[in-house]
């Protein structure tokens, strides 16, 4: 029970860590439906916009 509740405190805090890192960097035009997106899909998000960033870099 205990890993249980040791994975799901890493899954929110990586969560956590993506919206605000997303939010700061304005990614989306909605960042209140933030909190609603799964972690897979905050970890695509934020790939995607790295992506884009080393693109508009270089």
């Amino acid at each position: 029970m205990n890993n249980v509740n040791l994975l799901r405190t890493a899954v929110e805090n990586r969560k956590k860590y993506l919206i605000e890192m997303l939010k700061e960097n304005r990614v989306t035009s909605d960042p209140g439906s933030l909190n609603r997106w799964t972690l897979s899909e905050l970890e695509n998000e934020w790939k995607r916009y790295q992506k884009w960033q080393k693109r508009n870099i270089g």
